[in-house]
């Protein structure tokens, strides 16, 4: 056995105590130049885990987790502060976005259950700007949720007058969409210089997005000349810069694919799925009146046109091929039902805006019409469903 040399073996113990000792007094320092602290208290909300979380480019990491304690605080202190988002979760229904920038101490309150709507953030701007937004975008999502809620009561009601309500429903959730759109567009050319402009592109309510890069591509370019102005280091602005680029490629190769269709031109035929699976071609409904809406469940205005549509349409006795540009199954028919347009011929490919019917028919935008006479010739096209109902009046 080989004998072991104490001597040597102590000066190797104290050179590694020296260099970790020099890290840790490395470390220690930088973080105290560059750390942040959160803290926070919620009422209600004691022994329960407090999830910190990073909202990279494309991707959510968990940073750290604390329990909060018997008066519902807790505390986070980061070595530095993270290029990105951050968002404290305590379940899917409570949960608080934040933007930091240069801050030291951020702190957090409010109320659990519901501590998205009554939360409060001082010692950071980024943050309650986040707030703001989203206590705006909540009370939109409340005025949907009483209309719906609505809706359902009437329902009950026997000889309810439901195509007046549902009218009414329609027109209000039309305008609620665009004071929302109309709120977010301010909110990013107010907020230029911040970072949280790129949280404002991607804001929902339910599960429709409020702004959309195929109907909303100026003020996403406009988003994304900030950011990299303003925010360069923010990894975000690759992702939306590579957003921006494809779609451009897009557009580009979709100009140059469109069919030249025209009024008086014949519809181009065509072969799709319909919610059940079964192949369906246009030349099906030669000797019938035909309107075409392309649609998707994730287009709120669509939404609200195809349902309309389908009660005017059914009155004067036009065929209805609703074509979707969704790209989940799922959504697709969940929609179908929940908007009461399953008599309607259900179409769905699931390429999105790629999907060869688009192209044909030159769809740049949704929702948009078809109307096809008899003899399969086009009528009229447009993307207003007013002059479109004008139109079919006159038929």
């Amino acid at each position: 056995m080989k004998s072991i040399n104490f001597k040597n073996r102590t000066s190797l113990l104290k050179k590694i105590f020296l260099i970790l000792l020099i890290g840790i007094t490395i470390s220690c320092k930088n973080g105290s130049e560059d750390s942040v602290t959160i803290t926070g208290n919620f009422t209600n909300c004691s022994n329960k885990s407090i999830v910190l979380e990073l909202l990279s480019a494309n991707r959510i990491d968990t940073l750290a987790i604390q329990k909060t304690d018997e008066s519902g605080a807790f505390e986070f202190v980061l070595d530095s502060i993270p290029h990105g988002f951050l968002r404290i979760k305590i379940d899917d229904n409570n949960m608080i976005y934040m933007s930091l920038k240069d801050e030291k101490e951020v702190n957090l309150s409010g109320e659990y259950p519901g501590i998205a709507r009554s939360y409060k953030v001082e010692g950071s701007e980024g943050s309650e700007l986040l707030r703001r937004m989203n206590l705006r975008l909540i009370e939109s999502s409340d005025k949907l949720n009483q209309l719906k809620d609505k809706v359902k009561a009437s329902a009950m009601i026997e000889g309810y007058n439901m195509d007046s309500l549902m009218s009414e429903v329609n027109t209000f959730a039309q305008e609620l969409y665009q004071s929302d759109k109309d709120y977010l567009v301010d909110f990013i050319k107010s907020n230029s210089t911040s970072p949280t402009i790129y949280m404002a592109l991607y804001q929902y309510i339910g599960t429709s997005p409020i702004l959309m890069i195929e109907n909303d591509i100026e003020i996403f370019e406009y988003a994304l000349q900030q950011l990299k102005e303003n925010n360069p280091d923010l990894p975000h602005v690759l992702l939306l810069e590579s957003v921006v680029s494809k779609h451009k490629q897009r557009e580009q190769q979709l100009s140059r694919e469109y069919v030249d269709v025209a009024v008086g031109s014949e519809a181009p035929d065509f072969d799709l799925p319909d919610n059940n699976g079964k192949k369906i071609q246009l030349h099906q409904f030669l000797g019938n009146r035909v309107v075409l809406a392309f649609w998707s469940s994730w287009n709120k205005p669509s939404v609200s046109a195809v349902q309309s549509l389908t009660e005017f349409c059914n009155k004067n006795n036009f065929k209805i091929i609703l074509i979707s540009l969704d790209t989940n199954k799922e959504k697709w028919l969940s929609q179908i039902k929940q908007s009461g347009i399953e008599e309607c011929v259900n179409l769905c490919d699931f390429k999105s805006w790629d999907g060869a019917v688009s192209k044909i028919y030159g769809v740049k935008s949704l929702p948009a019409y078809i109307l096809i006479d008899e003899q399969m010739v086009i009528q009229f096209m447009t993307d207003d469903i007013d002059l479109l109902n004008k139109k079919i009046d006159k038929e």
